[in-house]
């Protein structure tokens, strides 16, 4: 039988590890805090944790973009900065995690989550959740938002 003081030691340990990688979680997603700045310059956004947009700031250059351009650059400008808040995070991560599952899982997650910027500055739309069938279309049990039930 193992002795209960070398026991109630060990878990005490393992307590303290837990704690102390819980803080740098926690201290990981605070600093994950990024601005990301358009290529033409019009646009500035900050995201913090988790990708929550925190500021937009649209420069005088805005100006001389079309209401579809501004729009799309501005969406762009997320994506970017989400990117690189979710990257700030995976290399903060990666020393509490380890290569193992639990990285494969953060990393699954935030590409579920955020656009992949490929390095030709391309901008990809999330990918759907594997797993997770396609909704049928024209499906003849679909009743349109409204209920069976009258």
């Amino acid at each position: 039988m193992t002795d209960p003081h070398q026991y109630l030691v060990s878990f005490e340990q393992r307590l303290q590890q837990a704690q102390e990688q819980a803080d740098a979680i926690q201290t990981a997603f605070r600093e994950s805090r990024t601005e990301a700045q358009s290529p033409d310059g019009s646009v500035i956004i900050t995201v913090g944790s988790g990708g929550r947009i925190e500021s937009l700031q649209l420069t005088p250059r805005a100006d001389d973009l079309g209401h579809t351009a501004l729009g799309r650059t501005i969406m762009d400008t997320i994506r970017r900065a989400q990117v690189e808040a979710a990257r700030k995070i995976e290399d903060t991560m990666r020393p509490i995690l380890g290569d193992g599952e639990g990285m494969a899982f953060l990393r699954e997650q935030v590409e579920q989550g955020i656009a992949v910027i490929d390095p030709a500055g391309t901008v990809e739309e999330p990918k759907p959740a594997p797993g997770r069938p396609a909704p049928p279309q024209g499906d003849e049990d679909d009743f349109g938002g409204n209920s069976v039930l009258r």
